[in-house]
């Protein structure tokens, strides 16, 4: 499964008309395909003919919320493509997150432990860098950037590497980076001029396909449905696909060596072969257990195993289909999963960590 997020904090750039289109082109490709909508202004929940009043969860209950998981969120919109709709509320979330430890994770949480495979995710996120697109950035390893001829989406584009580049620094989580040039008329010496100084920013991040400037992109939303269910629009529909194969023929580059390490202690137990598998990272400790719903919270829990390489505690339960609360016990001291976003209070008023399988 590829997760891509489509980013500018510029607004204007066509990114949620991106964002609909690609997805329809990837199913169009047989490609099975989520479209997360992760703007609060929900374009692409409303250019899909999605009712987000009529959607009993959003984006923002995915954020907010512990106990639903993604595929509560997910709406059919055709045999191949399926959406999470937003809506104006989601605009809160930023505030109501603040404070709240792993608050840029909640989105990776949530797709990393959804047991449904798709083949690609996208995210359509918000046009600014804040808590929305760090969460549509930590939870994909690819992005996509449209840039429309302008000098305004030249300065934006700078400023977005610049974000990504620290986003890597502070958090070693790279992502690879794929320039769209949208919405072009390529007849003006000025057009020209501007794709060329993208070129020159951007080098190999410029993708081959271009997508063209048409009044049409803006009556397919106005009717609320992608470009593949229009008539008399061959090119773009060619453009779309062209795009969709392009992405699917570049695979991710990152390197994923140790990945499965690296994704557990960011985000709680993860399910593989096995079982689940909980891990801590507390290379210190003399002893750790684990306790929980699961075993009624037995005080001396079950015995964890530490790698003496890495200093990681491991062990591995075999759990059936549910919500379980938990923790860890320290050297006596019980704690949460500092790894797992999802917790809820007790009656002691503590919060113990959540994991639904």
């Amino acid at each position: 499964m590829r997760t891509i997020s489509i980013i500018n904090q510029k607004g204007g750039c066509g990114k949620t008309t991106v964002a609909i289109n690609l997805t329809a082109a990837l199913s169009e490709l047989a490609k099975r395909v989520l479209l997360v909508d992760l703007d609060p202004q929900a374009h692409a929940t409303i250019g899909l003919n999605i009712n987000y009043d009529d959607s009993e969860y959003t984006t923002y209950d995915l954020l907010k919320n512990p106990r639903v998981k993604l595929a509560d969120a997910v709406v059919q919109v055709d045999d191949d493509l399926f959406l999470v709709p937003s809506s104006p509320v989601l605009s809160a979330v930023e505030h109501e997150l603040a404070g709240v430890h792993g608050r840029e994770l909640k989105l990776l949480s949530k797709i990393s432990r959804h047991p449904e495979e798709y083949d690609y995710i996208i995210i359509d996120s918000p046009p600014n860098i804040g808590l929305l697109t760090f969460n549509a950035l930590m939870a994909t390893k690819e992005v996509l950037i449209p840039v429309d001829p302008s000098y305004f989406s030249l300065n934006g584009l700078q400023k977005l590497k610049e974000t990504l580049t620290l986003l890597e620094k502070e958090t070693k989580h790279r992502v690879k980076v794929n320039v769209l040039l949208n919405n072009l008329e390529k007849r003006t010496a000025f057009v020209r001029d501007v794709v060329g100084e993208v070129d020159r920013l951007c080098n190999a991040e410029v993708l081959d396909t271009t997508i063209s400037h048409s009044v049409r992109f803006k009556e397919a939303a106005l009717r609320g449905i992608p470009i593949f269910k229009m008539s008399k629009v061959d090119r773009l529909q060619r453009e779309f696909l062209s795009l969709a194969k392009e992405i699917d023929s570049r695979a991710s580059v990152i390197d994923t060596e140790g990945i499965d390490d690296w994704m557990v202690r960011l985000h709680g137990p993860r399910r593989i072969k096995e079982g689940v598998l909980f891990v801590l990272d507390a290379p210190n400790a003399r002893s750790v257990y684990l306790t929980g719903e699961f075993n009624n919270w037995v005080r001396d829990g079950i015995r964890m195993e530490k790698d003496e390489n890495d200093g990681i505690w491991k062990v591995v339960l075999d759990l059936e289909p549910g919500e379980y609360e938990y923790r860890f016990i320290v050297d006596g001291v019980w704690i949460k999963d500092p790894s797992n976003t999802d917790s809820v209070l007790n009656e002691f008023g503590q919060e113990n960590s959540l994991l639904i399988v």
